[in-house]
């Protein structure tokens, strides 16, 4: 099984240096963020976005590390929530293009969330079934597959976490299933599970052979933490046996970039680095003990 980790955790020192640090560290990939291009003005031609990306292929070559798996743009400013779904639509078609000249196979994608969830369920769902199938052509085309994330949200006032689009795992088969594409899968974050108040190796079992990329982080299913695996309340052994349990064949891509928030300088970064590949060294080998 593949070991990768988002290049967030580094990426306070810029993109060339991460690659390194990660390389370094002893991770197989990396996760790249998309809009650490999509959403820079001086990368906005097709001239300036090529040559970057082949810079930071070429890094990964040097170092030995290559991108498995990269995460779409999130959030596009607009002032109407109408525009959502197109402003999205538009920065991740770009997403998916770019992820293909990084040779990145999976591209997570967060489903459309606009407005409130709740009581809205069936609405949000055909938005976001008119949004996946505008990028699946895209996806068909470039050859990269799209992962559909589970996700959360929160009351501020009352204290509250709770779920939102895909955080019931019949739900989050049901956009699977509803597409039928096998350009579309499932990518759990198991985190997010948690905050939505389900235990990530329930969802994982529901999931099925549907699940085919990771978001790989611990929390204490109060606070967001993306921390390491072990650092809070997570059950990591369950987690690992139900993965074992479907036959998961996908990579275990850590996003514990909020680990590294405090880390300023690139040596700390380094140490908490290295840390986090034992740490997901051990979940590898508990996920083949249980096979």
């Amino acid at each position: 099984m593949v070991l990768s980790q988002t290049i967030c955790c580094a990426h306070k020192f810029g993109d060339m240096k991460a690659i390194e640090m990660l390389a370094n560290a002893g991770y197989d990939a990396i996760d790249y963020n998309l809009a650490n291009i999509v959403g820079k003005k001086e990368l906005q031609t097709s001239e300036e976005y090529r040559k970057y990306t082949s810079r930071l292929v070429e890094k990964a070559k040097q170092n030995s590390v290559y991108f498995n798996q990269g995460h779409a743009v999130t959030y596009v400013p607009h002032d109407n929530p109408e525009d959502e779904i197109k402003l999205l639509c538009d920065a991740n078609k770009r997403s998916i293009e770019i992820s293909s000249l990084l040779g990145i196979k999976t591209l997570v994608v967060h489903p459309v969330e606009s407005g409130n969830y709740i009581g809205r369920e069936q609405a949000v769902f055909e938005n976001n079934m008119i949004y996946f199938k505008e990028l699946l052509p895209y996806a068909e085309n470039y050859g990269v597959q799209i992962a559909v994330e589970n996700m959360w949200c929160g009351d501020k006032k009352k204290g509250i976490r709770t779920g939102s689009v895909c955080s019931n795992p019949f739900e989050h088969a049901r956009y699977i299933d509803e597409l039928n594409n096998e350009m579309l899968v499932a990518c759990l974050d198991v985190g997010h599970s948690s905050l939505a108040g389900r235990e990530a190796q329930d969802c994982i079992r529901v999931l099925g052979n549907r699940l085919q990329a990771l978001h790989i982080h611990d929390n204490d299913y109060l606070d967001d933490m993306h921390t390491l695996p072990g650092l809070s309340e997570m059950n990591w052994n369950e987690i690992m046996e139900a993965l074992a349990d479907i036959d998961y064949k996908g990579d275990l891509t850590f996003e514990t970039d909020h680990f590294f928030d405090s880390l300023d300088s690139v040596e700390e970064c380094e140490c908490g680095l290295k840390l986090s590949v034992l740490i997901g060294r051990k979940l590898i080998n508990k996920f083949y003990e249980y096979k």
